[in-house]
């Protein structure tokens, strides 16, 4: 099945009128443009390989849409809106798409997750509209093309689900975050500026009073007991970093290092470099390969590749912050801290509503840099990669390959709060913005042997 992606674009010199009040002729052409273009960018990044068109009745608007290899569809009647997604629907149909997506293009943020799951609808719906926050329609799929007359206007989400149900068809409504906002009036403006403006203030806290975690222990108990007893509670939007070690400690990962019967691999690593056998024999046991192996204090230099991809000293194994009376013995990585992470969300999800974003972190050293700095080893909700091609700098320049590692990030920040001493295993970190990655995992951050540079 192929879906075809239109972009409605007035003249940028007659766009945005209603913003007047607040913008001159020429800003109000500038950002009409620079959404237009943005939204261009997105679908032709994230719809690589598939049509993708325009239609316009600007020739600049034209020009830019065959710069960025998009089919430039002519615009006739007058400026009227459903007269120009009739000619979308023509243009699908002509080229063979089973589908169309109808998209406005002064939505101010556009994020991959939320596109997906409108396209995800299709399987089940003949009619997909993307609600305005005002009621409107900024997004329309239809399969097929021509399923529906286009209604757009004052309600038209009402009026394109009114027109489904009588043409028989099934249809859903979404009210997605990012994709219901787009820039029409004073007050659009205003509310991205104010959302702008949140989004560079955040607040970080560390949840007090959680006792040592032993074998079996609820996690999600501990915290919810815990914020209730300093008189706090989780809001949708929070991102809640767990120390590896109580995730480890609960799930039973706590290991004496005399189990481990040293191989005869591990006995003569284990010479060479100067460490206790048995605690090599652990380390080989949670490992895929040796990457550096060298004598050296304290104990001798270890680095792996862990079972699961992350490259650190002693397969992640440590000793630290153990609790009394657990001399000897060794805390092994969770078996699959993503996994782990997807329980802790979803039952702080059940008691507070969401979306709440979960990591579980630990601290790694880094190649080429001294010191340890805390990262993902497991997370639930939150992206571990962001990818800002087709997305512009504050002075509207087109990225290309800027790829944050949003996980890593977020971790690194409640490390400052999660000090070796401090006993504070849990840390929630609120602002943030950032859209909920249902299919994301630590390893996303994991690059491929062919192309590592450090090894």
């Amino acid at each position: 099945m192929t879906v075809a992606i239109a972009i409605l674009m007035k003249d940028p010199a007659a766009a945005k009128t209603r913003l007047s009040p607040v913008l001159a002729n020429d800003a109000r052409e500038k950002l009409a443009l620079l959404l237009f273009e943005n939204t261009l960018q997105f679908f032709r990044r994230t719809h690589s390989g598939g049509p993708v068109g325009v239609v316009t009745a600007s020739q600049e608007t034209a020009a830019i849409s065959r710069r960025y290899g998009a089919s430039v569809i002519e615009e006739t009647g007058g400026g009227d809106i459903n007269a120009a997604a009739g000619h979308a629907a023509e243009w699908a149909i002509g080229i063979g798409a089973t589908s169309l997506l109808v998209v406005h293009a002064d939505i101010a943020t556009l994020v991959d997750e939320e596109v997906d799951r409108l396209l995800a609808v299709r399987d089940r719906c003949s009619v997909v509209i993307g609600v305005s926050a005002d009621g409107g329609t900024n997004a329309l799929l239809l399969t097929p093309p021509d399923a529906i007359p286009f209604s757009y206007g004052p309600n038209s989400a009402h009026a394109h689900e009114a027109a489904a149900h009588k043409s028989g068809l099934s249809c859903e409504r979404l009210q997605l975050a990012y994709l219901s906002k787009d820039i029409d009036t004073p007050q659009d403006l205003r509310d991205h500026f104010e959302m702008s403006r949140r989004a560079a203030e955040a607040e970080c806290f560390a949840v007090t009073t959680i006792a040592e975690v032993a074998p079996g222990d609820d996690l999600v108990t501990l915290i919810t007991e815990a914020l209730v007893r300093t008189n706090r509670a989780l809001a949708a939007g929070d991102i809640v970093v767990v120390a590896q070690k109580i995730v480890s400690k609960s799930e039973g990962r706590l290991v004496a290092a005399r189990q481990f019967q040293p191989s005869q691999q591990a006995i003569t690593l284990a010479a060479e470099i100067g460490k206790d056998p048995h605690k090599v024999e652990a380390i080989l046991s949670e490992s895929s390969d040796v990457i550096r192996a060298r004598r050296q204090p304290p104990d001798g230099l270890l680095i792996t590749r862990h079972r699961h991809g992350w490259i650190c000293a002693n397969a992640g194994i440590d000793e630290s912050n153990l609790g009394d009376g657990r001399e000897g013995m060794l805390l092994l990585l969770p078996e699959d801290a993503d996994a782990s992470a997807r329980r802790i969300r979803e039952g702080l999800e059940a008691k507070y509503g969401g979306p709440i974003g979960v990591i579980v972190s630990d601290t790694f050293g880094r190649p080429w840099r001294n010191g340890l700095v805390n990262v993902a080893i497991g997370i639930a909700g939150v992206p571990a990669i962001v990818d800002w091609a087709g997305r512009t700098d504050a002075y509207g320049r087109g990225l290309k390959a800027t790829l944050p590692a949003f996980a890593d990030e977020a971790a690194a920040a409640a490390g400052l709060l999660m000090q070796k001493d401090a006993g504070l295993p849990v840390i929630v970190l609120r602002g943030l913005e950032w859209a909920a990655t249902e299919a994301s995992s630590a390893r996303d951050v994991l690059r491929p042997a062919t192309q590592e540079l450090f090894l």
